[in-house]
């Protein structure tokens, strides 16, 4: 079981300890209007700092009533730690009528923020052209018991959450935060600085979505981690809170020049279990930029031609695959470099001369591993072609690198190697003998010609002479004439109109709801409510011409309200689309009678589009 959901079980003992205490202390705020009811319910109205209070906000109406929504509280003194709706409907039979009553029942669990008095503001839902609110609830908080000296952890529930430095900047209030750590602030040119993004929030993180990659123009940079998929989540104590934190990428930044290099800021839009319902949910936040101080490599003690970027650890080692050839026959030279470092940039003085050899443009092989730091290793492979015969002597490579730990040059050089070439591969050459194919390494491919000297086959004539030289010639014209009449006739098969476009949408729409229906039966909340969203998504691209998935809540707002919609109804599918979002992402809270409800207003919706005509569109 994961972090998250050891977080999650601990969470639901804090509920049944802190809900177990507050059985039978209720406040009940109601608002009734001709035969429609809102109330709201506690658990308690004194409560600890670290305890947890049930709110329970019940509408009961009539079904046949137009019901416009519901607004939760604004629960700015609280922390929201779940959510959930229920829905039931009841028939009766009164005086030979028949009455058709819907109760929807909306439960939170808050943690309040502060001591002192927290108020739960009034719940609003609107029916027809009237609103119905609750009255606000007051919850005394007093102090939370004293921990005990020497332990330095909080519990929540059954789990206890590790204590974490709390990162620059944070205040300990914050319900999303992105911290960028370096893991040093002063490096010698071409040595990596490890910098860490990573994500804080309160409650579960619904959506998250980069919008901004932080710049390091002045860096050569190398991934240590990106998540795969999902961000793995650890709970920990920060100022006093319980936090998720989750890495959002790790990578190692060497700088490319000294002085002081920067970089930039990580920019993301997050919307979590807190904030899901309020008007504008998605929030953008952005991590702290960073500044590195790129100290210049000392002067003295630097080797001749030394390459700026050999900068870490490094072992060299070099070797040929045959110590013994034949005349014309090439051998392998091979330098290996591993070690710590910024091993792609690794430079080896390049082999151009070498006694008795020619000596060809090496071959370039490299592999990087990630981790904690970067390291691998970076293979030179030389080709050379002996020039003469007799006893050669392969000469020595040496590497040179600054230390940044021990903060002084280093280098390795390798051994001479020994190598007898047998004959005299200038003899080979002179009498253009076959080893002089040997450095041709197309010749094993290449086909011998064959000349042949008469027709193989009198097909040709045949053609000429006969009735298949008037196909041959008719062929290409009625060809042209059938592709083109062909050609004429898709382009009219597939002229987009309005008409088609419509039909297209419609028919698109009822099957995303045959889907969703499925899904009820099924009881799969989780795909219900992705169905929902994705027709609505689709009838509005159909009507505005435009993809709107990939656009954000408050973009899409803009664009409908710029479109032309009105106002009730770009609330209405912007509020639509988020609840279904958020219903995607806790499914345990969503029922068969909530969906159905759901289905009920997508409908709606899907007509209301098409009945709205958007600014631009062609009449």
């Amino acid at each position: 079981m994961g972090a998250r959901g050891r977080a999650k079980i601990g969470i639901g003992l804090a509920l049944a300890l802190g809900l177990g205490l507050g059985l039978g202390i209720q406040s009940d705020a109601l608002a009734e209007d001709n035969g429609a009811q809102l109330s709201s319910q506690v658990t308690a109205t004194e409560i600890a700092l670290d305890e947890v209070v049930q709110l329970t906000v019940q509408l009961t109406r009539d079904a046949r009533e137009v019901y416009r929504g519901y607004t939760r509280p604004d629960f700015s003194d609280f922390d929201v730690l779940h959510q959930g709706e229920v829905e039931s409907s009841q028939w009766a039979q009164v005086n030979g009528q028949q009455m058709h009553r819907t109760t929807e029942q909306h439960v939170y669990a808050l943690r309040p923020r502060h001591k002192g008095n927290c108020v739960i503001p009034a719940a609003t839902a609107r029916l027809g052209s009237r609103e119905l609110h609750t009255a606000p609830i007051t919850i005394r908080v007093h102090a939370a018991p004293r921990r005990v000296p020497g332990v330095d952890n909080t519990t929540i529930g059954a789990v206890t959450l590790p204590s974490a430095p709390a990162p620059e900047g944070m205040r300990g209030d914050e319900d999303v935060f992105l911290e960028a750590r370096a893991d040093r602030t002063q490096v010698f040119l071409g040595e990596p600085v490890i910098v860490t993004w990573m994500v804080y929030t309160q409650s579960d993180l619904l959506r998250y979505r980069t919008t901004v990659e932080p710049k390091h123009d002045d860096f050569w940079s190398e991934d240590l981690f990106v998540p795969p998929g999902a961000l793995a989540w650890d709970r920990v104590e920060v100022k006093g809170r319980g936090y998720q934190a989750a890495v959002l990428l790790k990578r190692a930044l060497f700088p490319l020049r000294s002085g002081k290099v920067t970089v930039s800021a990580m920019e993301a839009e997050a919307t979590t279990m807190q904030t899901a319902f309020y008007p504008n949910a998605s929030t953008v936040k952005a991590s702290r930029p960073l500044t590195i101080d790129a100290l210049p490599l000392p002067a003295a003690g630097r080797p001749d031609g030394f390459e700026p970027t050999n900068v870490g650890r490094f072992t060299m080692t070099a070797a040929v695959d045959k110590d013994h050839v034949k005349a014309g026959e090439t051998l392998s030279f091979r330098v290996t470099v591993r070690g710590t470092g910024n091993i792609r940039n690794v430079k080896v003085r390049k082999l151009e001369h070498v006694e008795g050899f020619k000596v060809y443009e090496p071959s370039l092989a490299e592999h990087v591993d990630r981790g904690d730091v970067v390291s691998g290793e970076r293979v030179y492979t030389y080709l050379l072609l002996p020039e003469k015969g007799g006893d050669l002597v392969v000469p020595s490579v040496t590497l040179a690198w600054f230390d940044p730990v021990e903060k002084k040059y280093d280098f390795a050089k390798s051994e001479p190697i020994a190598v007898h070439v047998e004959g005299d591969p200038s003899a080979i050459g002179a009498h253009g003998g076959a080893g002089e194919t040997k450095e041709n390494l197309l010749g094993a491919r290449l086909r011998p010609l064959r000349n042949v000297h008469r027709v193989a086959s009198r097909i040709g004539e045949r053609i000429l002479r006969g009735p298949a030289l008037a196909i041959a010639l008719l062929a290409p014209p009625g060809i042209l004439f059938v592709l083109l009449v062909g050609s004429g006739l898709r382009r009219t098969l597939a002229r987009e109109t309005e008409g088609r476009r419509r039909r297209r949408a419609r028919a698109g729409a009822r099957r995303r709801l045959r889907e969703a229906e499925v899904h009820i039966k099924a009881q799969r909340p989780s795909q219900f409510f992705g169905e929902c969203a994705r027709a609505l998504y689709e009838h509005l691209e159909w009507r505005l011409g435009t993809r709107c998935e990939a656009l954000t809540l408050t973009e899409l707002r803009a664009l409908l309200v710029a479109r032309g919609f009105d106002a009730e109804l770009t609330e209405d599918l912007v509020g639509e689309i988020e609840s279904a979002d958020f219903a995607r992402f806790a499914p345990s809270a969503s029922g068969p009678g909530e969906m159905r409800a759901a289905l009920r207003r997508v409908r709606t919706l899907l007509t209301a589009i098409e009945r709205t005509r958007a600014v631009g569109e062609a009449a």
